[in-house]
């Protein structure tokens, strides 16, 4: 992974340039010469004829090659002429749009059918002729109705649980809530928060699922994850409709876009869920960021007004104090942008202070924040947080895979020079406008927001990104200054609705034809996470068939958990394939692997360490069931490192241990 210390360092110092530059270069000193050369278009395209040779060219077929070159020239007529710049550039946004369907070009060139790419032309075409040429369309005066439509259809797909029936769906919902509701239980325990154990989300959705648990966190966290899922696709909703005009086709095609962003992008289109199935890629981890940005974008010369800036320095404590990466969003946000509404105009001297006066006043905040989350800290747990606990998912994340480079990673590449572009006309033409703010505003949100595809780097991880990425473009679509930058974003955005008809639609076809997608009943989903539940034991074996995975009979570990209840009546952890805890009503916590999915990732040293404080705090035995087929030995070496083996029963591929606190 050496590649990848490269491009983190290439990302901070392309972060510093993004984040400062408006403060050390007045809007005169932007006036570019007549040279050609130094033009933006004239880079962007030499930039895009390399690009085209080297990268693009793999990525995709003949037919699509043709396609792609036949929309490019129906769309570079400018004048009743070909404008060849433009066609360059259309061709080259088709081809790098073609890397955000990932999983159609794992074993080579995009293959899609002649129907799917025939939607696909028809789609960019008909975006860009409304978009890019005056259309004689209707009006409409009011963009609240609009919001108001965008709430209704996206609160169905936030709490509606009918898609749940899908195996998929249903597996990855159970196993990604279990990482949210684990640490919630063990902070209900009265466990000290980043010393006992660690949480994989932050502290922020962690205390509000707790506090809101009542007696069933499974039914706390459906109401959370949806709500946080509607409030931050509202919000990104909210900012998309500044940018677009008063056309109905405008609006419509705005709203059309935020919702196939924030619902079905970030659902895994190759085999289409929810987007609530997995609530790290949006509210839960994103949500205090947007609300930041919403705020920052209406709130007007907030520099004026103490009190605004009181507001907008809370946004940034509370996002500080949800989680590690929250903090780094809301502060790749907000200082830049409290830099550029404090520096004012004057010579380089007069910049040169305000801007130490601002990072002083900025540092201070940030030291005496530190400084009031551990007294209060030590207040409540009579000790302090360390550093390991509260670090240790950003230190260990799950999964890391070395960044394909070829990949859907071009996408952001090419939406941020589009969107560095379109700042560097809004300030050489007009200054710290408010356009101009806004424009800093979504930049420094799609920046911030990209470090969570460093972590993992998986492709998936950048469509879970495109909400922030849209609101990148719908700028430059609207408000770029240039003919190629509003094409390209055109060409960009046309494609993140273009590309629908290569989803994997299978779950959501079965949804509607079976009348479940107004269903909110989220009792059925409760009872089927229990090894117990012939549904559960059927999703299992099926998505165990699918990944070919060698894997014990999940009923068996039904068996075994409902012999444990009913004979022994004590706690009971399962470790097997599917990394999943038992959905019980009223939690019985005995360890610290409460939440199985929380742990996969972790150093075997600090697993042990947290496995004896645990044990320590809550002196309770329990019982490990475990599939036979599954690699637990160093797992169960950590068990043994904190507990001892008082017992050991069989069932059939699975079997059972009980452990008990050493003395």
């Amino acid at each position: 992974m050496h590649e990848k210390f490269y491009v983190i360092l290439a990302y901070a110092l392309m972060g510093l340039v993004i984040a400062l530059w408006p403060l050390w270069v007045k809007e005169n000193d932007l006036k570019i010469s007549n040279a050609s050369f130094l033009k933006p278009n004239t880079v962007i395209f030499s930039i895009d004829v390399i690009a085209i040779i080297i990268l693009s060219w793999e990525l995709v077929s003949l037919p699509i090659i043709l396609s792609f070159g036949l929309i490019a020239l129906l769309t570079s007529r400018s004048g009743g002429r070909f404008n060849i710049i433009t066609m360059v550039l259309s061709f080259f946004s088709l081809c790098i749009s073609a890397t955000l369907p990932w999983w159609l070009h794992l074993q080579g060139p995009l293959d899609i059918s002649i129907y799917q790419l025939s939607i696909f032309s028809f789609i960019t075409l008909l975006f860009i002729r409304l978009y890019t040429t005056k259309v004689f369309v209707g009006h409409s005066k009011y963009p609240v109705v609009w919001i108001g439509i965008y709430m209704v259809f996206a609160s169905i797909l936030c709490f509606s649980t009918g898609i749940f029936n899908d195996s998929l769906a249903f597996l990855w919902r159970w196993h990604h809530w279990g990482a949210y509701v684990g640490p919630a239980e063990l902070l209900l325990t009265g466990a000290t928060l980043f010393n006992d154990f660690p949480v994989q989300y932050g502290l922020g959705p962690t205390a509000l699922l707790a506090s809101v648990c009542a007696d069933d966190c499974w039914q706390g966290m459906y109401v959370i994850t949806g709500f946080a899922t509607l409030v931050f696709s509202v919000l990104v909703a909210v900012m998309a409709f500044s940018f677009c005009g008063q056309r109905w086709s405008e609006r419509f095609g705005v709203l059309m876009l935020c919702l196939v962003t924030c619902f079905f992008w970030t659902a895994y289109p190759p085999s289409l869920g929810s987007p609530i199935m997995t609530p790290s890629v949006s509210g839960l981890r994103f949500l205090p960021v947007v609300a930041l940005t919403t705020y920052l974008f209406y709130v007007k010369q907030i520099e004026y007004s103490k009190f605004r800036l009181f507001v907008a320095h809370g946004f940034w404590v509370l996002g500080a104090l949800w989680s590690p990466e929250s903090a780094f969003y809301v502060t790749f946000v907000w200082w830049p942008y409290y830099l550029l509404i404090q520096h004012g105009q004057g010579d380089f001297d007069f910049r040169i202070k305000g801007f130490i006066k601002a990072v002083l006043r900025l540092l201070l905040l940030a030291v005496a924040l530190v400084i009031i989350f551990n007294t209060v800290f030590s207040l409540i747990y009579n000790e302090r947080p360390t550093l390991y606990g509260f670090l240790a998912y950003a230190l260990n994340p799950p999964g890391v895979m070395s960044i394909n480079l070829r990949g859907a990673i071009c996408y952001f590449l090419l939406a941020s020079v589009i969107g560095l572009c379109t700042l560097w006309y809004s300030w050489r033409s007009a200054g710290d406008t408010l356009l101009f703010r806004r424009s800093f505003l979504v930049q420094l949100l799609s920046y911030s927001v990209f470090s969570y595809f460093l972590g993992r780097s998986h492709d998936n991880n950048v469509l879970n990104l495109l909400p922030f990425m849209l609101l990148v473009l719908l700028n430059a679509l609207f408000n770029a200054e240039s003919k190629f930058l509003v094409r390209m974003s055109a060409i960009l955005t046309a494609a993140l609705l273009a590309w629908l008809p290569v989803f994997g639609w299978q779950a959501w076809s079965e949804n509607i034809n079976a009348g479940r997608v107004l269903s909110f009943d989220f009792k059925p989903l409760r009872e089927s996470m229990s090894f117990s539940s012939l549904f559960t034991q059927k999703k299992l074996v099926d998505q165990y068939a699918t990944e070919k995975l060698d894997a014990g009979f999940p009923g068996d570990a039904g068996r075994a958990i409902d012999y444990l209840q009913q004979n022994y009546g004590e706690p009971i952890t399962v470790l097997d394939f599917s990394w999943n805890m038992l959905g019980s009503v009223q939690p019985l916590v005995w360890n610290v692997i409460h939440g199985p999915a929380n742990f996969a990732y972790i150093p075997s040293q600090r697993r042990q360490e947290f496995l004896l404080r645990i044990a320590t705090f809550l002196k309770k035995s329990g019982w490990l069931v475990i599939d036979k087929k599954f690699l637990s030995d160093e797992i169960l070496a950590d068990f043994d490192f904190a507990y001892e083996r008082t017992n050991r029963l069989e069932f059939g591929t699975y079997y059972a241990i009980r452990f008990s606190p050493k003395r």
